[in-house]
């Protein structure tokens, strides 16, 4: 070896020392040893085809010779020309220190690939969970042939086997939910679903909404149950009754919100009755049962589109004529430009079922009402055209619906909420249709009268708990209440307000009292106090009414200076006020299981439908009980309401009104509480 390659593989190697204090050792005889030069981290030596020692680069497979003669001078050339960033000052010295760049299409320590069969049970039981793929997906054969080209030793599993592997887990993840509700330290409110495969038959859905330690609120699906015959109040009594044993939440069960197909009294008023026999409800059950609010608003637009449903098929006719050709479209652009109408506002179709489509539909079209008159003079075979009464009836109805798809969309949300809301979006429907029920319009008058008594038939029962949930809304408080009934009942508002207040103070002070024997070591030391926690809060300034604000948020800050009140609050907040799936608010008709769904047996869907829930909330949250579209538009909000931009707030308004999955429903609640 040349003295300037050993040089060379001496500096590569050099370990930094103080040479002052360096011991000198007594020369001796270097024994035969393996190569040590770090320039061997990157090469690997093997034999070549030729049978010579060849030092392979593990990042490139450049191959050189390897013998004595050469040394490593080449090798370390190597390294430092391709594999270190150019303009590095990388001398001699820190070569051996420097990492070299890794190529992206080279791995330099491959590990060979081990298939685990657990790895891959669990992840295709999870994945058939998540997207609700079909049982038979490993029996298909394009599918084996994928997996197969992947992983030559895959076991294949059989339909029984994924849908054991299915119900394992939803068992696993029960005991995970069970321990939770165990554990939790708070009332939960449930809400009780019907729903109707393509056979006609009927399955329960319970589902749990609590707030939690967190301040955030949460929902679980408990039971997806077939309901086994008869259906008469007393069997569906036990039948309920023995699902809420299983998750050991009798005890701590604060209101049932019960869809309309299973407002059956005797149901509502023998699980009462038992409930009271254990001393497991406040204040004897008097908020225990609430009507679904959504169900009560199908049944209002029901009547609506009932009395305008020949004006609702010529707008769909309409809607079908100029879309069902690339001529009608065109002739109908020309008529739209003719008036300067906004093309890009667009025509919309709807579903007869759910009237959240229809609305929208006649929404689009009334922009274009000079473009479609203008059209039926132009085509002669387009005769579907509405007259002058029935676009001046139309646009009566259309203010109606508005305000009922605005309260729609408060209520249809699992992600924050509303029973504070409610309050405020119903009082506005009910001052609305009493004052069109007293119109001049007679046909107007007539459709607000039939609306209005179905109302009242739920306003009456229920405004006394949604009233409770606005007081605890800081921006309202018993103003809103106060202010509403003045509107609505000006004759008997001392009565309705009245009747809030005591309400109020009733659930506080059982809230107080169990308070305060859960904390029997203070009892002894406990002062008597002057003012409640209650009375301190209702005399306290309102926060802005017009500017964004999270009630849970408020109270997560504020729950030190009010303990006993933030505990009802945390109950109350979380009533549900529509179903657990809030597309169903929006649907005239009943909740339908889709075909796949539908041809699962009992066990298999609960199992499918429960773990889904429990697994993977839905999709567009971020994993803590919110939508992100929402998180954005309430910060964007909050910045143009602090700057002041009341246009740009209308603009978003205007934009988000489109918007049609929850996120969008969401925003606009928030521009709605601007507004």
């Amino acid at each position: 070896m040349s003295e300037d390659n050993m040089d060379m593989n001496k500096s590569l190697v050099t370990v930094e020392t103080d040479p002052e204090t360096e011991t000198p050792k007594p020369a001796r005889k270097k024994p035969n040893r393996k190569s040590y030069s770090t320039v061997w981290n990157y090469f690997t030596k093997q034999m070549g085809a030729d049978g010579k020692e060849k030092a392979c680069c593990n990042l490139c497979n450049r191959e050189y010779l390897v013998s004595p003669v050469f040394g490593t001078t080449n090798l370390h050339r190597h390294i430092e020309h391709h594999h270190i960033p150019k303009g590095r000052n990388v001398g001699p010295i820190m070569v051996a220190r420097a990492v070299p760049v890794q190529p992206a299409n080279v791995a330099p320590n491959p590990k060979p690939f081990k298939y685990d069969d657990a790895a891959f049970k669990d992840n295709l039981t999870r994945a058939i969970v998540q997207h609700e793929y079909k049982y038979e997906l490993l029996e298909e054969d394009g599918m084996k042939k994928i997996l197969a080209t992947i992983c030559p030793d895959l076991k294949f599993l059989d339909t029984g086997t994924v849908k054991s592997d299915v119900v394992k887990l939803y068992e696993k993840e029960r005991k995970k939910v069970l321990l939770l509700f165990e554990k939790l330290a708070r009332r939960v409110s449930l809400s009780i679903d019907l729903w109707t495969n393509v056979k006609t038959e009927e399955y329960i859905c319970v589902t749990a909404h609590y707030i939690d330690r967190d301040w955030k609120l949460q929902k679980r699906i408990l039971n997806f149950k077939y309901i086994p015959s008869p259906h008469d109040g007393t069997s569906l009594t036990g039948f309920i009754s023995s699902l809420f044993k299983s998750w050991r939440v009798e005890n701590k069960l604060f209101c049932i919100t019960v869809d309309d197909a299973l407002s059956d009294d005797t149901l509502v008023d023998i699980y009462k009755a038992q409930l009271n026999g254990k001393k497991a409800l406040l204040l004897q059950g008097k908020f225990f049962s609430c009507k679904c609010c959504a169900r009560v608003i199908n049944l209002i637009v029901h009547e609506a589109l009932k009395n305008i449903d020949l004006i609702v098929y010529k707008i769909r006719e309409c809607v079908k004529y100029v879309k069902g050709s690339p001529d009608r479209k065109k002739k109908f652009l020309d008529c739209a430009k003719k008036y300067n109408i906004d093309m890009d506002l667009g025509l919309r179709q709807d579903i007869p079922t759910k009237w959240r489509t229809t609305y929208l539909m006649i929404e689009s079209i009334l922009p274009y009402k000079d473009a479609f008159n203008d059209l039926q003079n132009r085509d002669a075979s387009f005769t579907d055209c509405l007259d002058s009464n029935e676009w001046q009836f139309i646009e009566k109805m259309y203010k109606f619906l508005k305000i009922i798809y605005d309260a729609t969309c408060t209520f249809s949300t699992a992600t924050y909420p509303t029973a504070n809301l409610c309050f405020q979006a119903i009082c506005k429907i009910q001052y609305v249709l009493k004052e069109e029920s007293r119109g001049m319009d007679e046909i107007i008058q007539s459709v607000a009268a039939k609306m209005l008594s179905i109302f009242d038939s739920y306003w009456r029962e229920f405004s006394t708990i949604l009233s409770v949930a606005v007081v605890l809304d800081p921006r309202y408080k018993l103003d809103l209440v106060d202010y509403a009934f003045e509107k609505i009942q000006k004759e008997e508002k001392e009565f309705y307000v009245n009747m809030v207040r005591q309400s109020l103070y009733g659930i506080f002070n059982e809230y107080k009292a169990n308070l305060a024997s859960s904390s029997k070591s203070k009892d002894k030391e406990r002062k008597p106090e002057g003012k409640s926690e209650l009375d301190r809060y209702l005399e306290e300034p309102k926060s802005d009414w017009d500017k964004p604000l999270e009630v849970l948020e408020w109270w997560k800050e504020n729950q030190p200076r009010f303990p006993e009140l933030a505990k009802m609050a945390r109950d109350i907040l979380a009533i549900p006020i529509c179903p657990a799936d809030p597309e169903s608010a929006f649907s005239i008709g009943g909740k339908v299981l889709d075909q796949y769904r539908g041809s699962l047996k009992p066990d298999e869907l609960e199992a499918l439908i429960c773990t889904k829930d429990w697994l993977f909330p839905s999709e567009g949250s971020d994993g803590k009980g919110e939508d992100i579209g929402l998180k954005l538009c309430r910060l964007l909000i909050g910045f143009c309401v602090k700057c002041g931009w009341c246009r740009l707030v209308h603009y978003l308004f205007k934009e988000i009104s489109a918007y049609q999955n929850s996120a969008g429903r969401g925003c606009r609640i928030l521009l709605l509480s601007f507004y």
